[in-house]
């Protein structure tokens, strides 16, 4: 697995994030690789490759990018603060990453899958990763605050 390929899963957190009205995205490098975090979205990737994808943020980011995605569909939330709906939505937006990038690997010839996400809310959360052969740690920020990306393979 190359890093090339870990690239994948930014190229489709980008074109996720697009289609459902972000625009104007800035992706760099993740700076701050010990931050704590107060919601974290976990997927496993299985077949040709086994690793992870995390999205990670704070209630603040993740509420307002949920409402904005609601607003673009043209529906209200239904919560006023931070609830279930948000939770499991933040977890569907992992799912989707995830989902689109199986499909980028499989161009590429590498048969991969994912498994259900699962879904952690705390305040000051960090999450230890296995020691992958590859991983890729990104920040994505926008009109709705900062979301990290970080993916994690090996084959």
């Amino acid at each position: 697995m190359n890093l090339n390929n870990l690239d994948l899963f930014i190229k489709a957190a980008e074109e996720i994030f697009i289609e459902i009205g972000f625009s104007n995205l800035k992706i760099e490098d993740c700076t701050d690789k010990n931050k704590k975090y107060d919601i974290i979205a976990n997927i496993g990737i299985t077949g040709e490759i086994s690793g992870f994808l995390l999205i990670q943020s704070d209630i603040n980011s993740s509420m307002m990018f949920i409402n904005k995605m609601l607003s673009n569909m043209g529906m209200e939330a239904e919560e006023s603060d931070f609830g279930q709906f948000h939770k499991e939505a933040f977890g569907e937006i992992l799912n989707q990453i995830s989902g689109r990038a199986v499909m980028l690997l499989e161009t590429q010839g590498i048969n991969s899958d994912i498994t259900p996400p699962t879904i952690l809310r705390g305040s000051n959360i960090s999450l230890g990763t296995y020691d992958a052969a590859q991983i890729l740690h990104k920040t994505i920020k926008g009109s709705f605050g900062y979301f990290n990306l970080l993916v994690g393979a090996k084959e």
